[in-house]
């Protein structure tokens, strides 16, 4: 032995094209063998889907979650036509066997913003928004209703991810059914030797899991469901 620290296996995500409307969305996905714990659909930062889908999704892997990813910057901006790429997305996981509470989103920059839009538009088993770009339209979202999905806001006190109004003042307008965190450093989910920037990357992190863990209804296990049909046949 060396005392070398030993290589995480990675998993390389396949590529497929998705007919939307209006065009193709290219699709990045990992599935896992067994049973996965849940899946969640990661929407990139524009241009992010070469640089950090495939790290975030072998994250998500290693936790138990299969993971589809898509980068929706190019679909337009307006809410409704992000809205329609999110349930492009999940309808494919729906023909996969998935049912909304087993899925969570999460969204970086400009895909926290579709993550925050897809917690308002469809009941899911979570949303994380990380360092949501637009945060007008977080804002003025929060302001008019309460997401229909449990959403995790997670905001950099400096730079665009800034957030107003305060996260005090969200926290009493939705404290049942949303979470805000700021930190103090910009892009705070990309670690650095910075000891304040790597503090809050491991805190963003794991606060994404556990809100993913308490949240994602767990997918039943093939013995699960032999003896869920087998407690019915009896019950008959």
């Amino acid at each position: 032995m060396d005392g070398a620290a030993p290589t995480v296996p990675r998993i390389k995500p396949d590529s497929f094209g998705l007919r939307v409307p209006g065009g193709r969305l290219e699709v990045a996905e990992i599935r896992l063998g067994g049973s996965p714990r849940g899946v969640v659909v990661v929407g990139c930062e524009a241009g992010g889907m070469d640089r950090d889908a495939a790290d975030v999704m072998n994250r998500l892997a290693e936790h138990g979650y299969a993971s589809i990813a898509a980068d929706l910057s190019a679909r337009g901006s307006s809410d409704g036509e992000l809205v329609t790429g999110v349930g492009s997305l999940l309808s494919t996981l729906a023909d996969q066997g998935w049912s909304h509470e087993q899925v969570g989103v999460i969204g970086y920059g400009f895909g926290g913003r579709v993550a925050f839009l897809a917690a308002t538009a469809f009941e899911l088993g979570a949303s994380v928004s990380v360092s949501p770009r637009a945060r007008d339209s977080v804002r003025t979202g929060l302001a008019a209703a309460a997401p229909r999905t449990p959403w995790l806001g997670l905001f950099g006190e400096c730079g665009d991810g800034a957030l107003d109004p305060t996260p005090t003042e969200l926290r009493a307008a939705w404290a049942a059914h949303t979470a805000i965190v700021t930190y103090p450093v910009g892009d705070f989910y990309r670690d650095s030797a910075d000891p304040a920037v790597h503090a809050a990357a491991f805190d963003s992190w794991q606060r994404t899991v556990e809100w993913l863990n308490l949240r994602v209804a767990p997918r039943p296990t093939p013995l699960a469901l032999a003896w869920r049909e087998n407690g019915t046949s009896r019950a008959g």
